[in-house]
């Protein structure tokens, strides 16, 4: 019989999580309270458990928290035990410094693909991700940590949306085959017809735990399947506006452990402007898990 998570740890972990987001910002018990969608009483019980280890500070005659030292301690340890996050770290800095673009390592967690760190050298406008956000390994999210691994791949396809008239019923399959092809996923930009008032849903499902951004961010993937948002096959010619390209980079065992992700420019590109970046990201992903110890997967 397997063994449920502890409901206390999961609560304590939901409210790191989301001060991560804004680690400069400071938060009352209830704003926390609502934002995580725990019960003030509770939220206040772990608060207090972290407080006690360091985790969080409490601070000021309004008692509010904000993250604690010791988050550093862990931070260090878990990149000390970790190679590839920090490999890829150093590649994300290249890349970024190299295209002068804002590029950003993430990684599978739970059914979420989250952004880890960010190296931004790019232009003053455009997206840009932040630690901590996350969105869901549904389609067309999360593609590039499901591509090489056929079980992952298949969960993935089975969330896809049934394909609107005008679709491609098997689109998300030959997407998953033109990722392999290449070693790296393309996303691009949506026709703006397709894409009313989703930036805003973007920006509330990138943002905080709980029920209610965890029903956004499924919104977000849903309306995202019926855009032609993660490409499959782009002429040399042809001009894009580019969102992001991601490759993987893959551990001993041959997992997708992070990824790489350039953020696209503000101007359109070529589809051979394209590719050149490409062949950019996946060296910096070789390179990164060869430094890690890793010479699977490609």
């Amino acid at each position: 019989m397997p063994i449920k998570p502890s409901p206390a740890v999961v609560r304590a972990g939901q409210l790191l999580q989301h001060m991560a987001r804004q680690p400069s910002t400071s938060y009352s018990i209830a704003e926390l309270a609502r934002a995580t969608d725990i019960p003030r009483a509770t939220c206040d019980s772990a608060l207090q458990a972290l407080a006690e280890l360091g985790l969080v500070v409490r601070r000021g005659p309004e008692l509010r928290y904000e993250l604690g030292g010791f988050c550093i301690a862990l931070g260090d340890a878990a990149r000390a035990a970790n190679p590839i996050l920090n490999a890829a770290g150093v590649e994300a800095e290249g890349l970024a410094r190299t295209l002068n673009a804002c590029v950003a390592v993430s990684a599978p967690i739970g059914n979420e693909t989250r952004v880890v760190t960010v190296s931004d050298w790019g232009p003053p406008l455009g997206l840009r991700p932040r630690p901590g956000q996350a969105v869901p390994i549904a389609p067309p999210f999360g593609a590039v940590f499901v591509a090489w691994d056929s079980t992952k791949a298949a969960a993935w396809l089975a969330q896809a949306d049934e394909a609107a008239p005008e679709e491609e019923p098997d689109r998300w399959q030959k997407a998953l085959d033109a990722i392999r092809r290449r070693g790296y996923s393309i996303s691009v930009t949506p026709a703006p017809h397709r894409i009313r008032d989703l930036d805003s849903v973007f920006e509330i499902a990138l943002s905080a735990p709980g029920n209610e951004h965890a029903l956004r961010r499924e919104e977000l993937a849903g309306r995202m399947q019926h855009t032609e948002y993660l490409a499959t096959n782009i002429d040399d010619e042809a001009v894009i506006r580019l969102t992001q390209i991601s490759a993987p980079v893959f551990d001993a065992t041959g997992r997708a452990a992070v990824s790489l992700m350039v953020m696209g420019p503000q101007h359109e590109l070529t589809g051979r402007e394209v590719s050149a970046i490409g062949r950019q990201v996946v060296d910096a992903a070789r390179r990164a898990a060869k430094a890690a110890g890793s010479d699977t997967g490609y």
